[in-house]
């Protein structure tokens, strides 16, 4: 075997420089593979018999548990020069394709997780390394499943059970959340189950609209119940629990409890009158896809995929001009508002502590996206190595978002229009109750937007009939639904103009300008003028979105000009101003949320560094090690490789109506040229006219139809 390293391989963080100087490097030979596509079934087999080689090597009675296996991306400095080579039409060789993973390892001696990093090219181990964060490492499917199975096993947890008082076989252990934490000691990596009682024999009925009013707690190193920890069942401040009624030897009232049924065939009736809205194309689709590669619209893209963040989207182009290195949904948290125990700790990292590649959906024509589609498939490794396919995980369509642009010369009645098409890649991920929409939407104008949609279950828990809680809306007899935050973060890997040249960051604000009456036209004498201020961003820190200011941050190329403003060419991020983290800054949830009490943050970029979480956030206490300790180190971020990442999201103060199923709470964020063209790229679309979109008339309601 080849010698195995004792750290990770040193990683350049100075892209730039390397690239300058490799770029004159000669150019070996040609592949067609991209070194960016997501590992294959193949890949994934030659990574776990890599590592399972190794491990008997060193101990061959211990037992093996994947959590994942991954494309390890090649350093950027490698990357953006193979890029470069392979677009002047330089013969290239194929860049080493590597996969990372994570295992836990179990021995006599007990549990440990370690990081490998294995090449595929040369069949070898490059690096195995002992992960220090021990209890922090994420759940899987297959633990989640495990711990469910053992603890309906568990003695204890039946006789827990049998105090209930429910018909037997009637309690469903249906989700595993994230322990999360509430002090800055170690404790034990443990999860908890969500509890709740099946009043149909329905398997899709919502057991959501009938919580228990307790949470057993399993250790997954032992598979054996840790606790039971019994929730408020009163309203207020009150922390009282179902053992208050047993003490009195009442039982939680379950029969005030009412079914509220969202699958369709539970329901009473469905209403009617929806006519079929089809979406046709009937000369296919105008986006054209070769592997992972994807060109529309003078758009060219690399789409990407991993356990962690999902859809990844990487070199971005348009026109030829490069955009974009790398964009994804980095991070997210979701911390709930009831400060009463064992509630204080629900504070969930959906991307950090399970992955959303691994949650996501099978999508399926006529239902998730409509038109002509192209579906992404993935495949993922499962807690014993064997190759797990997920198909349909991304899908890739056209849509009509209505008027692009318009004009109507009054003098002569001609009207000009065009309608906006915009290509989206989607994927939706399920985790436990929750589901979130994120769509990638790139239109003919050059911008690009992020659509995320929030929608699913919401968390419920048990409250007496009739009690009512500051904490949250009571949506159905007994049922809490807690107030809670969504906040999400999003990674931007800009190459505004040209890969490998430096880009800075630069707030601008519109201000208006002193008002001085009695002075000279500069000074605004008649109260009118407004100005825009332009801070750069010099070194690695953070800001926040200013509505009322019209903030916006740009991505600029200070080495590019555009011939007609004077300007440096560059993009516009457009933040949305959304409330920011409520947990109390000297609390360990805060800590933990490194990037949720600002909007922006610049760092320089540095592999390795992709999420701002942290790489382990399953019950950390704020010592993930994320964005906050990058930002520290006070890096250049001027004309320099940078990254801009933006925090959004919405406080979710639930509503009745948000049950049994809550409609979609859409936010977008947009990606948007400035001075990067010399005229409206959106000028050259075609008109929209009745030849080429064929409307139909309704009841002969067009007076004059042209």
């Amino acid at each position: 075997m080849a010698p195995i390293a004792t750290t990770a391989p040193d990683i350049a963080t100075d892209t730039i420089q390397a690239v300058k100087a490799a770029i004159s490097a000669p150019k070996p030979t040609s592949t067609s593979s991209h070194p960016l596509d997501p590992l294959s079934a193949e890949e994934i087999k030659a990574a776990v018999s890599l590592i399972q080689t190794h491990v008997e090597d060193i101990d061959p009675e211990a037992k093996i548990w994947f959590k994942h296996v991954t494309l390890h991306e090649p350093p950027k400095a490698e990357l953006v020069k193979y890029l470069l080579a392979t677009r002047d039409g330089s013969t290239t060789a194929a860049l080493p394709r590597e996969a990372a993973a994570l295992i836990s390892r179990t021995t006599s001696a007990g549990v440990k997780f370690y990081e490998y990093i294995t090449s595929l090219t040369s069949s070898s181990v490059i690096s195995c390394e002992v992960v220090a964060d021990l209890d922090h490492a994420p759940l899987d499917a297959d633990e989640m499943v495990a711990a469910e199975e053992a603890l309906l096993n568990d003695p204890e947890f039946a006789k827990v059970v049998e105090k209930l008082r429910l018909p037997e076989g009637a309690v469903v252990v249906a989700d595993s959340w994230p322990y999360g934490c509430d002090t800055v000691d170690e404790v034990p990596r443990l999860i908890p189950m969500m509890t709740y009682y099946r009043t149909s024999s329905d398997l899709d009925s919502n057991h959501y609209a009938t919580p228990l009013p307790l949470i057993p707690v399993m250790n997954p190193a032992t598979m054996k119940l840790h606790s039971v920890e019994y929730t408020p069942i009163y309203g207020g401040e009150s922390t009282e629990t179902i053992e208050s009624l047993w003490a009195k030897e009442e039982n939680f009232p379950w029969e005030k409890h009412e079914a509220h049924e969202y699958k369709h065939e539970l329901q009473a009736s469905i209403r009617g009158g929806l006519e079929p809205l089809e979406v046709v194309q009937k000369n296919g689709p105008s986006f054209k896809v070769d592997g992972h590669k994807v060109s529309w619209q003078k758009w060219e893209l690399v789409v990407g995929f991993n356990y962690r963040e999902g859809l990844t989207l990487h070199d971005v182009r348009y026109d030829g001009r490069d955009v974009f290195h790398r964009l994804s949904i980095s991070d997210m948290t979701v911390p709930y508002g009831d400060p009463r125990t064992p509630y204080h700790r629900k504070q969930a990292f959906d991307l950090g502590d399970v992955g959303a590649g691994v949650c996501a959906n099978q999508l399926d024509l006529g239902c998730d996206c409509l038109g002509s589609i192209h579906y992404f498939s993935a495949d993922m490794v499962t807690s014993k190595g064997d190759v797990k396919r997920m198909n349909n995980v991304v899908c890739l369509h056209e849509q009509d978002e209505g008027i692009g642009w318009k004009h109507t010369n009054f003098r002569t009645g001609n009207a000009s229009v065009t309608r906006s098409r915009v290509l989206v890649l989607q994927m939706i991920i399920t985790v436990a109750n929750y589901e979130y929409i994120f769509a990638w939407k790139l239109d003919q104008a050059a911008n690009i937007h992020l659509e995320t949609r929030a929608t699913g279950i919401l968390s419920t828990v048990a409250i007496l009939p009739g009690e009512i809680s500051p904490y949250g809306t009571i949506v159905n007899p007994g049922v809490l639904a807690p107030n809670h935050q969504h906040i999400f973060s999003v990674r931007m890997d800009p190459a505004i103009g040209a890969l490998g040249e430096g880009n800075t960051v630069i707030q601008e604000d519109s201000v208006p300008m002193a008002y001085d009456p009695k002075n000279t036209p500069k000074n605004n004498p008649w109260g009118v003028g407004y100005t825009v201020e332009k801070t750069p961003m010099e070194l690695s820190g953070f800001a926040d979105a200013a509505p009322h200011k019209n903030r916006v941050f740009k991505i600029v190329n200070p080495n590019r000009t555009n011939p007609i403003s004077g300007r440096n060419i560059g993009y516009k991020l457009v933040p949305q101003p959304s409330q920011l983290m409520l947990s109390h800054p000297e609390s360990v949830g805060f800590a933990r949320a490194e990037f949720a009490d600002h909007h922006i943050w610049v760092t320089k970029y540095k592999d390795g560094e992709l999420f701002s979480g942290g790489q382990y956030t399953n019950q950390s206490s704020g010592n993930a090690r994320g964005i906050k300790s990058w930002v520290a180190r006070q890096d250049n971020v001027a004309n320099d490789d940078l990254v801009l990442w933006h925090t959004f999201g919405l406080t979710h103060n639930t509503r009745v109506e948000d049950f049994p199923v809550m409609p979609c709470e859409t936010h977008t964020i947009s990606l948007k040229p400035v001075d990067f063209f010399t005229a409206s790229p959106a000028i050259d679309v075609p008109p929209s006219t009745q030849a080429f979109n064929k409307s139909t008339l309704v009841n002969g309601s067009c007076g004059s139809c042209r």
